[in-house]
């Protein structure tokens, strides 16, 4: 079977949350092994450690995601990682360069027809997240359940050759539209990239795969692959788009046990607890 790659200038995805039980893991090493760019942006909650210390699930898949990273940083691949609220124990790392991954708190992208994008997570403007931090660790629990109840239903819609229909999302979107901070996200984000002089903003966060003009600033959220399969691309020329993501199971299958040749014999790279020693050979 053989399977052509697509070729970009840049790719910027968030919200993989590596570790949490149900992630679209299969898909998304599916879309690494398929995509390359010269530079990959890792817009923050690559890594969840909030689920460190309940239930850590951790399988092959997501060994040769970062497998992989590793390898597009060895063939020439700029990549550079921001870290979130879910994996913020990195961003005392900022500055550091870790096997080629460049790790910042934020970043400016110049695109091909040199606008300025402001690169950030988003959580810095949640401002639900910061003032009732035990809320969200409450919802996020609440998210994984939601996600265990989805299984059994995503199976049958399956047979019945339905539509994908997700429980989770569709309790996430019901919470963001009636929070006004969440409606409020994108406004409050592109007026400070005004603020700063750039002509727009790409960020992760909220699960929500978007991109609007908002006062004339372009927003661009990555969107997320705990229930999507999106992400944020740049062609040769500039032009942006999102990605939704959705290659056939046969083809997933596939590259899953491609990948798991290429990296046969490799030293696993599942550890119990989430530090900076995830990547040897750290510098600064």
């Amino acid at each position: 079977m053989d399977v052509a790659k697509t070729h970009y200038r840049t790719l910027f995805l968030s919200d993989w949350h590596l570790g949490l039980s149900g992630i679209k893991s299969a898909e998304l090493l599916a879309f690494l092994e398929t995509h390359e760019a010269e530079t990959i942006y890792l817009v923050g909650d690559i890594i969840d450690q909030w689920v460190l210390g309940r239930k850590w699930s951790w399988n092959v898949d997501c060994d040769n995601i970062l497998r992989n990273l590793l390898q597009k940083t060895e063939r020439g691949t700029k990549i550079v990682y921001i870290p979130g609220n879910h994996d913020d124990s990195f961003r005392s790392w900022a500055n550091a360069s870790i096997n080629g991954i460049s790790i910042q708190r934020q970043a400016v992208h110049i695109t091909a027809d040199g606008r300025r994008l402001w690169v950030i997570h988003g959580d810095e403007f949640d401002l639900f997240m910061r003032n009732t931090k035990f809320l969200c660790h409450l919802g996020h629990l609440g998210c994984q359940l939601l996600m265990k109840f989805n299984r059994p239903v995503a199976w049958f819609r399956r047979r019945l050759k339905l539509k994908p229909w997700s429980l989770a999302v569709a309790a996430r979107r019901a919470l963001q539209n009636s929070s006004k901070t969440y409606r409020q996200f994108s406004k409050t984000v592109t007026e400070e990239a005004r603020r700063l002089g750039h002509d727009g903003v790409v960020c992760g966060h909220i699960h929500r795969a978007e991109f609007k003009l908002v006062d004339g600033i372009e927003y661009w959220n990555d969107g997320d692959w705990v229930e999507s399969c999106t992400a944020t691309s740049e062609a040769m020329d500039g032009t942006m788009a999102t990605i939704h993501y959705a290659p056939p199971s046969t083809t997933i299958e596939w590259l899953r046990q491609r990948a798991s040749v290429r990296y046969e014999g490799q030293e696993s790279l599942a550890i119990p607890t989430i530090t900076p020693a995830l990547f040897s050979g750290a510098s600064q």
